[in-house]
């Protein structure tokens, strides 16, 4: 089994055509499906299913993938280790991060990496699908690092601060909160139940970032359906969109919220705390590009109290 040969089978198994996949690996069409029946042949089993209207994985397609992509990766870090030696660092470094972010100085970190690592090719790209888009780039191995929003507490039909296969290095934990224009009638209030806010309309994130997966649980604990009055996909908005009246919020504390009209008002009981931090796929080894940017984010943390 050659290193070609899974390249090959990895780029039709992603693209699903024979046709995209020797676009991408540079090479012909006629090289590539040959490579393909080399390697069915050597394995004993097919490996897809192909019709003149689709391709698709056969089971033993399916088991191969995620462990050919493991045994390129494992050649690309060898590959690196010894040009690292040579050279200093290279490679490629995949990025993933949240919308908003405020609490990493990002650009400066970058900057800081770049300076250090002028090698490295370095891709920093913001989320379409918040947490549980960016943890699934990271166990599919599509990016190296990404910075994700999780529950810091174990509780009923969340899941655990832990996530399989995922090491977190935690940068800050926030309790979040209720904000509310500055005249609302709960303005004045100390604290509020999860019942006082049961008919408010509120503004939140998408299904599957982190705000909205803990807020739609905590609600649901209670027993109370919210009503989500408009999705937006970037946290640091969320204020200025309280502050017109839309509707409220619950939101970590956010520098966006300074200098807005809105007010902060606390939940009893509290709102499920959460956890910003630098996670990393645990099946792999991180590449010695990514254990130096590792290195410098503590160094570019701007604030812990605020997202």
């Amino acid at each position: 089994m050659e290193q070609r040969q899974l390249q090959f089978f990895v780029a039709v198994a992603e693209e699903l055509s024979f046709t995209r996949a020797a676009r991408r690996t540079h090479a012909v069409q006629s090289t590539v499906s040959a490579s393909i029946r080399v390697l069915e042949r050597e394995l004993g089993a097919p490996l897809f299913q192909r019709s003149t209207a689709r391709v698709v994985l056969t089971e033993a397609g399916k088991a191969l993938l995620p462990e050919a992509r493991r045994a390129l990766d494992a050649l690309d870090l060898a590959r690196a280790a010894v040009d690292g030696v040579r050279d200093g660092i290279g490679g490629s470094l995949r990025i993933g991060t949240l919308s908003g972010l405020t609490a990493v100085d990002l650009p400066g970190l970058v900057r800081d990496f770049r300076e250090r690592h002028p090698r490295v090719q370095l891709s920093l790209g913001v989320a379409a699908a918040g947490t549980e888009g960016l943890l699934a780039d990271l166990h599919a191995h599509a990016l190296d690092l990404a910075f994700v929003g999780v529950p810091s507490a174990v509780v009923p039909g969340m899941p655990s601060p832990v996530v399989p296969g995922v090491h977190l290095d935690v940068i800050a934990t926030y309790q979040p909160r209720l904000i509310v224009p500055a005249g609302h009638p709960l303005a004045g209030r100390g604290t509020v139940s999860p019942a006082a806010v049961a008919d408010e309309p509120f503004v939140d994130l998408p299904t599957g970032f982190c705000n909205r997966v803990r807020t739609d649980n905590d609600f649901r604990l209670a027993g109370i359906t919210r009503r989500i009055a408009i999705e937006v996909g970037d946290l640091s908005t969320i204020p200025g969109y309280v502050e017109s009246g839309i509707g409220v919020a619950l939101v970590p504390p956010l520098a966006a919220e300074e200098g807005t009209g809105v007010v902060p008002v606390d939940l009893d009981p509290p709102a499920t705390s959460w956890m910003l931090a630098l996670a990393r796929n645990t099946t792999v080894a991180p590449t010695r590009a990514a254990s130096a940017f590792l290195a410098l984010v503590d160094d570019h943390v701007v604030r812990r109290d605020r997202y």
